[in-house]
């Protein structure tokens, strides 16, 4: 089957899996000066949400030339961060140019390298760093009529499979927004390194979804397992789901607003 006949095909059927579960990658020696930030997902869960350890952060979004997303997804990016997390001293974000020398599809061990020998932006100070990388090229974990559109891997970082969503919107027959499925997962993911479900941030009621670990099991929240699946359905971008109300009250419980 061809391309443009796969990913037609993908979006009638969409059965959209997010790599959220299996990604986490190893603690690193606390020798390495940048080993704050290369810690497993959910550990820094509190810091990035409270402003008692780091009262600002700065967001580092990297991509190779010609997978950067769209400029209304990263105009999307800032309020949603500072409506959920208490950085009184301010959230920014710089934007970073990189040349990747890995081999695609990219199995998360390549993310990894491509994010050691790029990223910039650390803990510095009171300033907590985080790296949002844009990749060009698939993730490995596709699978038949399955694609990956985006994991958190670390404490501090996240890939989001940038080329597929360029292939869905430019393959497609039926229109996509781009910007709608970009801003879902990435919100989505946001979500697991602010630690939900249950991954860092302490659940106040039962709502992970034992069959999903990690996920909601409120179907209308940001965290329900097929929450960007669902993005699908509408080309509004008011229709992505915000938190539910036990998970604002798990993020707020562990500092966050």
């Amino acid at each position: 089957m061809k391309s443009s006949q796969y990913l037609t095909f993908l979006i009638l059927i969409l059965t959209i899996a997010l790599g959220c579960s299996d990604d986490d990658t190893t603690t690193v020696p606390e020798t390495n000066e940048n080993a704050a930030n290369q810690q497993p997902l959910g550990s820094s869960a509190a810091e990035l949400l409270s402003s008692e350890d780091f009262t600002s952060m700065r967001v580092e979004i990297a991509y190779p030339q010609g997978f950067r997303p769209t400029q209304q997804t990263l105009d999307l990016l800032l309020p949603f961060l500072e409506e959920r997390l208490d950085k009184p001293d301010g959230i920014t974000m710089v934007e970073s140019i990189i040349t990747t020398d890995e081999t695609g599809p990219y199995d998360i061990n390549e993310i990894v390298a491509i994010e050691d020998a790029n990223r910039t932006v650390f803990n510095n100070g009171d300033e907590l760093g985080v790296w949002l990388f844009f990749s060009d090229e698939r993730s490995e974990g596709d699978s038949g009529n399955s694609v990956v559109l985006g994991s958190a891997y670390r404490n501090t970082s996240m890939v989001i499979y940038e080329k597929t969503f360029i292939d869905i919107a430019n393959n497609s027959t039926t229109p996509v927004n781009r910007t709608l499925i970009e801003t879902s997962t990435i919100r989505h993911e946001f979500g697991h390194i602010f630690g939900l479900v249950n991954v860092g941030t302490p659940d106040l009621s039962a709502h992970e979804d034992l069959d999903n670990l990690r996920h909601c099991n409120v179907e209308d929240c940001l965290m329900y397992f097929q929450t960007v699946t669902n993005s699908f359905n509408t080309s509004s971008l008011e229709s992505i789901p915000d938190f539910d109300d036990l998970c604002i009250q798990d993020l707020q419980a562990n500092g966050g607003l």
